[in-house]
């Protein structure tokens, strides 16, 4: 429905005007039809005819006049006008511009001929004027006539452009314009001033009439041409200003913005050779160079202004001085040596002492050496300068100096006067500059000169005009120029107190008297070369010291943009491998310390469960057992009644054979042994029958148990055992500090060591004493139940088993020695007969009263030395073998398992029970007095003397021992450092090209100020 609705809308819409159309066709063709006059001929228009009565001219519409319609009225009538004056000033403007860029481009073609002129002109004039004087004098004559070739084209096209000026402003303004300016000025006088031009309509009226039209015409067109001239000309003046302004700005530019510049520079240069010593990374420095009598001393001592290198009459400067002046004011001046760690030191005698022993210390053989001195001085007196002072050249040595020093200091000038170093030379008036070896070595590093300035020192030695022309640089030119100085004064002032006149003073009134008394030589009034030039001659210190400043600035910022590439390649270099070999993860040298103590902490936490007070008892145990070992061989197995079976066949119960046994020598050897007699022995021991009474041999046997038990505990228990914790503390204080990290540090390690060492010591006596204490009552009686009988009997069994395992298998190596076990039988058997042999021929020997050291008895040839003595262990290992399976069989026997009333026929158990005891009370008293006071005063004594007690100095040198630590660490300070250049030399950059960006200004056309 809505669209049927809007279909029956567009048609009403189009019908409506369709039907008006047709009905007026109709009443027109209903008109034409009836009226009778009508031709063929007949306008269907009819033509308007002017009504004749005053009733029809009521009927005519007048349209009303308005103020809106005027602005429209005006814009109408002069359209064409405004549109050709627009044209107009759009031509004269594009010839304005066309003629602005002509005169550009002329000069710029005009100022590069002349430059290149010059160029050739320098050049030429300093490669053949030594030779051709002729020839200078020509190419003289040809920059004169050249200069003035391009300065008569220039005035030319001067001329040229001042003519088409004149021509644009003579040029007739056609009447049309001159018609729109009188209107628009005369709109712009009434809408602008009013009534002030005059005090009616009238008199205004009268005034424009008496205006001839002409000159209305003129004037308009005049001062058009005349203020687009004049703003030309004034945007040309203005630029000029503006260039002079920059120049101006350039050459007075605040000086501490230049020191603030220069001085972040010689920072960031200190900061690039802490990073690498190559020659990629590294800002320009000025080098002095010159002979030993030419004055770089004095010049150096007159730019700080204080007396402190070495002097003497043989060669003192043996070694380059790195000398870095940073300007500080309202500061007393001092000087620091950061290598030797001295700071702050304001006497300049003592700098001076330090320097003469810095040199005097290379050897005498050697004279000279590369290894520089680094001295920097603060003052307030002193630019911000880098200054490498080195050793002065020679003609010949001496006689006591080697052959090859003249070489030797030649190679060292010619290493730091290399690029982008700047050179200067120190020369003397009196000396011809053509004998000057500093200008020599300059010249074949520097060929044209542009890094090099001369200093002429003893101007005063001279006659003043000669002094002047070579400061003029006529005879040998340099890049840099020439500097002249007094810098010897030849008397200081003194004050009214008495104090001498400052060397800075002094040669300040020195120089200002010499050269304001010959002003006429080094203070020129007008030009001295004919050119329109000012004098190019530079006197005096502060002179220098300015030029100095300047030159070095200009150097160090013109190598910005090749450091910073260079900075930029390492530090790319520098992050890659920092995150390739570290993963980007910082250190320190503080927290490697911390982890240092605190692995060394932890690793004696781990090792001190090596001695628990089981563990402890143990060790003590076990040295024990090697105590009743000892004893056992010495006071049991060595008895020939023990290798009868005597106390074998008591432990076994069998009686009868056991009292059967002849004691023979057996008694006799083991009395002797004690230094006494055996209770068995007496006065008529051959008279008594062979069966001997059972309480005789117990009783004997009993005496030997006290012996053995005696000498166990009386042994010094206490002592050894505190000795045997001590040292395995020792050992493990060794192990802990010859393994990785400590191993990097044996100072340190050292140190530890005699702290664990102290401490051990402080301890040890006490700890001994008081178990010496603890078992004295086992010295006297010990009493032994029936459960310690049993696990003595037991850990008997397992220490004999153990020792015959360990015999058997010596004896086995013995065996796979020798060649098996047949050629050891017949080795050992042969070491038998000769020990037979050799006894009875000491028998002999004592028999007949002859002396015994008679010639040993020669080793059959059928075995060599060390197998005898290898048949020899074997046979004191078997020996010992048979008693201890003699032994064990015993202690294994029902009798030795009866009890403690058994101990006499079962010593080994006996002494291992005391053993028990012994090692258990020791353990006791070494764990409370000694190993709590260790665990608790080593930890605490290695915080204060590996963190606390350190400085920052030694903490780096601590972490840069360890060769993995000192790489990551570099690394890391390598990148940090070339970071923070990096962001410096930007910054420098940055404000060095804002600083030389000359804004670019608008072209000013010939009507600029009209429109």
């Amino acid at each position: 429905m809505i669209r049927s609705a809007a279909k029956v809308g567009r048609r009403t819409t189009l019908r409506q005007p369709l039907l008006q159309i047709q009905a007026a066709q109709k009443n027109a063709s209903r008109a034409y039809s009836s009226s009778p006059n009508v031709t063929l001929l007949t306008p269907l228009r009819p033509r308007f005819r002017a009504p004749n009565s005053p009733r029809a001219w009521r009927s005519v519409h007048v349209r009303a006049l308005s103020y809106s319609a005027l602005p429209r009225f005006v814009a109408r009538a002069f359209r064409v006008p405004i549109a050709g004056v627009g044209v107009g000033a759009g031509a004269f403007g594009y010839a304005n511009y066309k003629l602005e860029e002509l005169r550009r481009q002329t000069n710029t073609i005009l100022s590069d001929i002349q430059d290149t002129a010059a160029d050739f002109y320098d050049s030429a004039s300093e490669t053949v004027s030594p030779y051709l004087a002729s020839a200078g004098s020509a190419l003289n004559t040809f920059r004169k006539s050249a200069k003035g070739t391009v300065d008569s084209a220039s005035e030319g096209i001067s001329n040229a452009y001042d003519s088409v000026a004149a021509s644009i402003q003579n040029m007739e303004t056609p009447e049309w314009i001159a018609g729109i300016g009188n209107t628009l000025k005369s709109l712009g006088g009434s809408s602008s001033s009013g009534s002030s031009n005059g005090d009616s309509g009238e008199d205004s009226g009268s005034n424009k009439s008496e205006k001839p039209p002409q000159d209305g015409k003129g004037a308009v067109a005049a001062a058009a041409v005349g203020a687009a001239a004049a703003r030309s000309k004034a945007a040309h003046d203005n630029e000029e200003d503006e260039e002079q302004e920059l120049k101006s700005g350039r050459d007075a530019s605040p000086a501490a913005d230049l020191l603030s510049l220069t001085k972040k520079l010689i920072a960031i240069r200190a900061i690039l050779q802490s990073i690498d010593q190559s020659d990629t990374l590294i800002l320009p420095s000025i080098v002095v160079i010159g002979s030993q009598s030419s004055g770089k001393s004095s010049v150096l001592e007159a730019i700080v202004g204080k007396e402190f290198l070495p002097k003497g009459h043989n060669m003192v400067t043996r070694r380059p001085i790195e000398l870095t002046l940073i300007h500080t004011p309202n500061t007393e001046p001092y000087g620091d040596f950061p290598d030797l760690n001295l700071r702050h030191i304001t006497s300049f005698s003592s700098i001076q002492k330090t320097l003469t022993d810095l040199n005097l210390s290379v050897p005498a053989e050697q004279c000279v050496s590369d290894n520089p001195i680094h001295l920097h001085i603060y003052s307030p007196d002193v630019p911000d300068l880098t200054l490498i002072d080195l050793p002065g050249y020679i003609q010949i040595s001496n006689i006591d100096q080697p052959e090859e020093l003249k070489t030797r200091i030649e190679a060292l000038c010619e290493k730091y006067i290399k690029e982008p170093n700047v050179i200067l030379a120190v020369c003397a008036a009196d000396v011809d500059l053509a004998n000057s070896p500093a200008l020599r070595a300059s010249r074949r590093v520097d060929p044209l000169g542009l890094r090099t300035m001369g200093v002429i020192t003893k101007m005063d030695l001279v006659d003043p005009q000669i002094g002047a022309e070579i400061l003029r640089g006529n005879r040998y030119p340099l890049g840099l120029g020439y500097v002249g100085v007094v810098t010897k004064p030849a008397d200081r002032k003194r004050g009214k107190r008495g104090e001498e006149e400052d060397l800075k003073t002094a040669v300040i009134r020195r120089e200002e008297t010499f050269f304001r008394a010959n002003r006429e030589h080094f203070y020129p009034e007008g030009p001295v070369d004919g050119k329109g030039k000012k004098s190019p001659i530079i006197v005096g210190t502060d002179n220098l010291r300015q030029r100095l400043e300047q030159v070095l600035e200009s150097s160090m910022s013109g190598s910005l943009h090749s450091i910073r590439n260079s900075v930029q390649l390492e530090l790319e270099e520098a992050s890659y491998q920092f995150k390739v070999q570290y993963n980007d993860r910082r250190i320190s040298a503080e927290s490697y310390v911390a982890e240092t103590v605190d692995a060394l902490k932890a690793k004696f936490n781990a090792y001190a469960g090596q001695f628990s007070k089981p563990a402890v008892r143990e060790r003590v145990k076990n040295m024990l057992d090697e105590k009743i070992m000892g004893v056992l061989e010495g006071i049991y197995w060595s008895d020939k009644r023990l290798s009868n079976g005597e106390l074998n066949y008591l432990a076994a119960g069998d009686l009868k054979k056991a009292l059967a046994i002849e004691p023979a020598s057996g008694a006799t050897a083991s009395s002797s042994y004690f230094g006494g007699k055996s209770p068995s022995t007496t006065p008529g021991a051959k008279d008594l029958p062979t069966q001997r009474e059972l309480k005789d041999v117990e009783a004997y046997w009993r005496h030997k148990l006290d012996a053995a038990s005696s000498l166990l505990t009386k042994s010094g228990v206490g002592r050894d055992s505190t000795a045997l914790v001590a040292e395995g503390l020792r050992a493990l204080i060794d192990n802990i500090v010859t393994t990785e990290p400590m191993n990097h540090h044996p100072e340190y390690a050292e140190r530890i060591l005699q702290l664990s060492h102290g401490i051990l010591r402080q301890y040890l006596t006490i700890t001994s004493d008081q178990v010496e204490n603890a078992i004295k009552p086992f010295k006297h009686d010990v009493d032994v139940d029936l459960r310690e009988w049993g696990i003595g009997q037991e850990k008997s069994v397992t220490l004999f088993e153990k020792e015959i395992t360990m015999l058997e298998g010596r004896i086995a190596e013995i065996k796979n020695r020798i060649g098996g076990a047949r050629r050891l039988r017949g080795l050992m058997d042969y070491v038998r007969a000769r020990e037979k042999r050799e006894e009875e021929r000491k028998k002999e020997a004592i028999r007949k009263g002859t002396s015994t050291q008679d010639v040993e008895e020669p080793i059959d040839y059928r075995y060599s030395p060390a197998q005898v003595l290898e048949a020899r262990h074997a046979l004191l290992y078997t020996d010992r073998l048979a008693a201890l399976r003699l032994r064990l069989t015993a202690i294994k026997s029902k009798t030795c398992k009866i009890g403690p009333e058994k101990d006499s026929m079962c010593p080994e158990i006996f002494l291992n029970v005391v053993a028990d005891k012994l090692a258990y009370m020791s353990t006791l008293f070494i764990n409370i007095e000694l190993l709590d006071q260790f665990f608790y005063q080593f930890p605490r004594e290695i915080d204060s003397r590996l963190i606390y007690d350190l400085d920052r100095s030694e903490v780096q040198k601590f972490a840069r021992e360890n060769p993995a630590i000192r790489r990551h660490l570099d690394l890391q300070d390598r990148k940090d450092k070339l970071e923070q250049c990096m962001i410096q030399l930007q910054s420098f950059v940055d404000l060095r090209k804002d600083s030389q960006t000359n804004q670019t200004k608008k072209q000013q056309g010939l009507f600029g100020t009209l429109f």
